[in-house]
């Protein structure tokens, strides 16, 4: 029988993501990492967890509503099923820990684990955590934060400070190789945008206005990676071929390592993963939180690493390209290092890794 650790991820990317950099680490270790995701046919963590070809389970289980109806009243009778479904699971995988990495999917598979005697751990990402972390500390055995603040939370005595897994094949890679698989120079100053796996409407428009503005101010000296998310690809795509000049546009990126290397400046979102991930490669960045974050957690994160003139956090609603204009300009230069390869000598799942087979050996 395989030694299985089973991790619990579901939502965006960002809760994938981390996940399977734990596992991968794991995997050094003979553990078999297998992954828990929410029956969400059209949810970007469904379809990334069945294209990993790591072992899954599924579980089909989602955040209450916040509204009185009908959906809130079926709600307990939902959760109690999915304890059920959750305790067949544990039994067909039988394993040695449980580890949450955030989001609801977490909540019953946690508990179940904790009333069947399993080690439990929950990983929260972000800076100010989420409902379903804040319950579930209570009774976990141990916890993990991605931001020092985080501690300050949660029960001293059992959690730690290991920062966010991050996935290892981002780092380590050529700017010349990274730039010559998006089709892009060198040499050339790069603008990278992205608005998280779901998007951002207003980012999309106001960083393509800023781009026309720098276009026009330093032409071929310029050029701009930018992930858009499905609902604006088309409109952004086409925008951009007006515009003679190099750029890579796309609705997803897997390769996501490329574009960090070939890059000099970020524009996006402020989830754990794009703060921490521009944190390691130490990038000048624009960060647009996104507003309806619970919390406002995405503005905290993002605060957390804020530094004056290189790191800056705008609210979406006070962007405007004038502001993005500047501060490309601030840090535009022709002097690029074209032999640039950023390389990590440890990584935070390392230290994660370390916390979840301390508690299959306490345990023992």
């Amino acid at each position: 029988m395989k030694n299985n650790i089973l991790i619990a991820v579901s939502g965006t990317g960002g809760h994938v993501y981390p996940g399977f950099a734990l596992g991968e680490e794991l995997k050094k270790h003979n553990y078999n990492p297998v992954y828990i995701v929410n029956n969400n046919k059209n949810g970007i963590s469904l379809k990334i967890v069945q294209n990993s070809g790591y072992d899954y389970e599924i579980l089909d289980f989602k955040a209450p509503s916040r509204k009185f109806g009908k959906e809130m009243l079926l709600f307990p009778f939902k959760f109690v099923k999915a304890l059920f479904d959750t305790r067949k699971i544990l039994k067909r995988v039988s394993p040695s820990v449980v580890v949450g990495m955030g989001a609801y999917l977490s909540f019953p598979v946690l508990v179940t684990a904790k009333i069947s005697g399993i080690p439990t751990l929950i990983h929260e990402q972000n800076s100010i955590p989420g409902l379903a972390n804040r319950v579930l500390s209570k009774f976990v055995t141990k916890i993990a934060v991605s931001f020092k603040d985080s501690v300050k939370y949660f029960s001293k005595n059992k959690t730690i400070f290991t920062s966010n897994p991050i996935r290892k094949d981002i780092f380590n890679i050529s700017r010349k190789v990274a730039a010559e698989k998006l089709g892009l120079n060198a040499d050339i100053f790069t603008v990278f945008v992205f608005g998280g796996s779901l998007g951002a409407v207003k980012l999309n428009k106001i960083v393509f206005d800023s781009a026309q503005k720098l276009f026009e101010k330093y032409g071929d000296k310029i050029q701009f990676i930018h992930i858009t998310g499905n609902n604006d690809f088309e409109q952004i795509k086409q925008k951009y071929l007006q515009l003679n000049t190099k750029k890579f546009i796309t609705n997803y990126m897997n390769d996501i390592g490329n574009a960090y290397a070939a890059s000099d400046l970020v524009i996006c979102r402020a989830g754990a993963g794009a703060v921490k991930e521009t944190e390691f490669y130490n990038l000048p960045a624009i960060f647009v939180p996104f507003p309806y974050a619970t919390d406002n957690h995405q503005y905290f994160n993002a605060k957390s690493i804020e530094e004056e003139n290189f790191r800056v956090v705008i609210d979406e609603k006070d962007l405007n390209s004038e502001e993005i204009t500047n501060f490309v300009s601030k840090h535009f230069t022709e002097k690029i290092d074209t032999e640039r390869k950023v390389c990590l000598t440890s990584f935070p799942q390392e230290v994660l890794a370390r916390e979840v087979l301390k508690l299959i050996n306490e345990k023992i």
